[in-house]
């Protein structure tokens, strides 16, 4: 399948004519696919030993992450981070105030691996809203973590949703499925939105989407930012 962009203003170079690409869609897959694909016609190995093997991987992994060492392979690379608001030289890390988190990358195994992705150019959506960037104040990252009961500034395009209606506005789902809605909206305009996170997220992975109505329009639109943020 082909990775599917279109092109935005690039607010990087001084050029006005420069542009930069945003990611328009793609599709993923989870263990299931995997274990069918390492087992398809022609393979030696079960669906049984496939699962097998892979939760050995995962559980050694997660057992030198446990005991406070980085991961370093040629699958992926991983590093332990800490995320929270240190008040001066003298404070100390807090459980509650403070986390450990883990960013990973891809290891050098697949250093070409992207030479071979085919893409399509498409026509950007003109109406729905457009995140790209959501920054974590506590934390000082960008589309990483998010600290819940912090605030955080979101950036992109169309993104005036009217926070009166409780279908529209900037909305966190987790894992499971269930949708966490920003209640408080502390500043906003077209690019830019500041708000308070929610304080009851619990640790997982989330998918924070934009929905608005715009005018002239019966139905809802959704913008989705790329990439997942985590508590």
């Amino acid at each position: 399948m082909k990775i599917k962009y279109y092109l935005l203003d690039n607010p990087v170079t001084p050029d006005t004519e420069d542009r930069r690409a945003q990611v328009s869609g793609y599709e993923t897959v989870s263990e299931k696919e995997i274990f069918e694909y390492m087992t398809r016609k022609g393979s030696a190995i079960t669906v049984a030993e496939a699962k097998a093997n892979y939760e050995e991987i995962v559980g050694t992994i997660d057992y030198f992450l446990n005991a406070g060492y980085g991961v370093n392979t040629e699958f992926v690379n991983i590093r332990p981070v800490i995320a929270g608001v240190f008040r001066n030289d003298d404070d100390r890390f807090e459980h509650g105030r403070h986390k450990i988190k883990f960013k990973a990358q891809m290891g050098r195994r697949y250093n070409h691996t992207a030479d071979d992705v085919k893409v399509e150019k498409v026509a950007p959506l003109s109406n729905a809203p457009l995140p790209v960037t959501f920054e974590d104040v506590a934390s000082a990252t960008v589309n990483d973590v998010m600290t819940p009961g912090g605030v955080a500034r979101l950036t992109g395009m169309r993104l005036n949703f009217n926070q009166s209606d409780p279908l529209q506005g900037i909305f966190l789902i987790d894992s499971a499925k269930k949708v966490h809605r920003a209640e408080l909206i502390l500043s906003q305009k077209g690019t830019q939105v500041v708000f308070q996170i929610p304080a009851g997220l619990a640790s997982d992975e989330y998918t924070l989407e934009v929905r608005l109505l715009p005018k002239g329009n019966k139905g809802l639109k959704t913008g989705v930012l790329v990439e997942r943020l985590s508590v």
